[in-house]
């Protein structure tokens, strides 16, 4: 055993002796007791996945060098088993081996090259009374091994026979086994694929399944195997009744948010879906669902749901800021069950000195409750910036559903009056606007995504004399896409918009188009680009263009730094000027989402703007 460390010292100890004595201890003598307190095994010859193969079969981590002989000799009694299970599991079966033992001296040198041990020495003056090498007995186990021929697979007969003989279940994963003629026999794969066609057979209501034959032949003259896993399937179960618990909702409701019908074909991940998509309906704080015994008889199983509602109101009040809003407090209250039906309602505020807002919202469940929906809406907004002053009171009933390839679409009928004041120009205008809407995201990470893409496209319009006092048309795209690049990530957003309408001054100022802000051309204002007056007043355009590349890069943590360049406007005619910026910025990861904080540099004016800004990525 390795003694404590001593030294002798020429005058008393400070206090910072004393500690870096301890510490030298510590650091010198457990490491070289760590170091020669456990008997080592050496293994001569195989290559290194069987010399692992056999250490983890044989596993000796509980001799120590100071074990006795006859400790050891017990130990190991039965280890000539465990080397030949270790190499029969990697398809030596012909191996041979020597196990020799002895009692060996072990130096240790973990003192001699310990720096801190040294620093000690040197504010104590001292020396160490230790030896600089200090010998110690150990048994050393040394396994000289002549692992002789791998047997390689000759013969590969895996297959599925029954009702799910082309169940793509069985079919894909077949395609890809593990496994293939001319590699090496591996029991414990040869029992991976055994184990994942049963749980795949189960997963998917093959719950009779059994196999036919399941075996590895080995012939030990021409170091050849053959493997056999013959798997009959039986018939598939269906899915039979599915009873739902007392609930405050009707059972017609929450039928509809079944992802399979009875009688349809057995799949547990359709079981996971179904309690996904209950929890997500956001009207259940817990959602059990138990299988019955499977129905041998009907070759059916059933379904027990037992659900837990939340609370029927939730309130929510926030604070935040932005450069574009200024500081902004925000309040909102839900009931989450009108009835039993699912209906919902939700009455949203905010106040900030830029942009404040009340409305409500109404919302009825479609026949795929977690996308189709039916929402009634009213509202009034009061807008003030350096540009315009408005108005707007608001009543919208919009159809909102999942298409093909997860697109959402948006069909709107939206009543708008509006009175506004831009460049001391006062009107009101009044809208009917039927309008329809597509948008599309993915993301890798929601929190951080470093690919993902977003697309935003509408279209909406007016028939004067139909409830309005302008005819108009009016279309926008926006985009964004995420990419990641030298560890960070490329952030792209493009926008455009157009507007056709022969009156101008009669176009609301929620629809004319500006530039800049946080999400637009930073280094310039919120909303202060755009075609102006003859007194140089920013009035908003009829189009706008926008676009901005930028980059960020983790630093440390949640935090990360950030480069941009932004260019856009908004205008009425053919001829427009593109303003652009430039500048650095700080990313935080916070736990309420993404916090930016910008400083952007115009490039045609000079000067700089400040940006402060929240919310997701995508």
């Amino acid at each position: 055993m390795s003694r404590v460390l001593g030294l002798s010292l020429q005058s008393p100890p400070s206090a910072i002796t004393l500690f870096l004595l301890l510490l030298c201890s510590v650091f010198a003598a457990a490491p070289s007791w760590a170091a020669t307190n456990q008997v080592s095994l050496e293994i001569r010859g195989g290559k290194s996945e069987l010399q692992d193969n056999i250490r983890a079969h044989l596993d000796l981590s509980d001799i120590h060098c100071n074990s006795s002989e006859l400790r050891l000799r017990s130990r190991l009694r039965g280890s000539d088993q465990k080397i030949s299970n270790a190499m029969r599991a990697l398809g030596h079966y012909h191996g041979n081996w020597t196990l020799l033992r002895e009692q060996s001296a072990v130096k240790t040198t973990l003192l001699k090259s310990n720096p801190l041990s040294k620093a000690v020495k040197k504010i104590a003056g001292s020396k160490s009374a230790t030896p600089d090498t200090e010998p110690e007995s150990c048994w050393v186990l040394t396994l000289e091994l002549t692992p002789g021929p791998q047997t390689l697979i000759s013969r590969l007969d895996v297959r599925i026979i029954g009702e799910g003989e082309n169940d793509p279940i069985f079919t894909k994963y077949l395609a890809k086994l593990p496994v293939a003629i001319g590699d090496p026999v591996q029991h414990d794969v040869y029992e991976a694929i055994k184990n994942s066609i049963n749980q795949r057979a189960r997963n998917a209501g093959y719950i009779d399944g059994q196999f036919q034959e399941h075996r590895i032949e080995v012939n030990t003259d021409t170091h050849s195997a053959t493997i056999a896993l013959v798997f009959n399937s039986g018939s598939r179960y269906r899915f039979g009744e599915v009873a739902f618990g007392p609930s405050l909702l009707s059972t017609e409701l929450m039928r509809r948010y079944l992802p399979f019908q009875s009688g349809d074909p057995f799949d547990s991940s359709k079981v996971v879906q179904l309690q996904n998509n209950l929890i997500s309906s956001n009207y259940f704080a817990s959602v059990n669902i138990d299988q019955e015994n499977p129905n041998a008889e009907q070759q059916r199983i059933d379904l027990n749901v037992q659900t837990a509602e939340k609370r029927k109101y939730e309130t929510t009040a926030g604070i935040g800021a932005s450069t574009d809003t200024g500081p902004r407090v925000s309040y909102g209250l839900r009931n989450r069950r009108i009835n039993d039906a699912g209906h919902t309602y939700q009455i949203a505020s905010q106040y900030s000195p830029v942009l404040s807002n009340l409305s409500f919202q109404y919302t009825i469940p479609g026949s795929k409750p977690l996308t189709d929906k039916v929402q009634l809406s009213t509202g009034v907004e009061r807008k003030d910036t350096d540009t315009t002053e408005s108005l707007s009171y608001r009543a919208e009933i919009a159809q909102i559903s999942l298409r093909s390839n997860n697109w959402i679409q948006t069909l709107s009928l939206k009543f708008l009056r509006e009175d506004y004041d831009i460049a001391d120009e006062r009107n009101t205008s009044t809208l009917l606007m039927p309008g329809i809407a597509w948008s599309r995201s993915e993301a890798n990470d929601r929190r951080y995504p470093t690919r993902g893409w977003r697309i935003n496209t509408a279209a909406r319009g007016a028939l004067q004399g139909v409830v309005s006092d302008v005819s108009l048309a009016q279309i926008e795209l926006d985009s964004k896409v995420i990419l990641p690049l030298w560890g960070g990530r490329v952030i792209s957003r493009g926008g455009l918009g157009a507007t056709m309408l022969d009156d101008f001054s009669e176009l609301p100022a929620s629809l004319r188009f500006f530039a800049g802000g946080d999400n637009s051309v930073r280094g310039y204002g919120y909303e202060t680009l755009g075609p102006e007056n003859a007194e140089g007043e920013v009035v908003g355009g009829k189009h706008r263009i926008t676009g901005s590349i930028e980059y960020d890069h983790r630093v440390w943590g949640d935090f990360a730094l950030a480069t941009f360049f932004d260019a856009g406007n908004a205008f009425d005619t053919d001829t427009f000027t593109l303003y652009e910026s430039a500048g650095l910025g700080l990313r935080w990861l916070s736990p309420i989402g993404p916090v930016r904080v910008d400083f952007a540099f115009p490039l045609k004016d000079g000067g700089f703007q400040f940006h402060l800004s929240m919310g997701p990525d995508l």
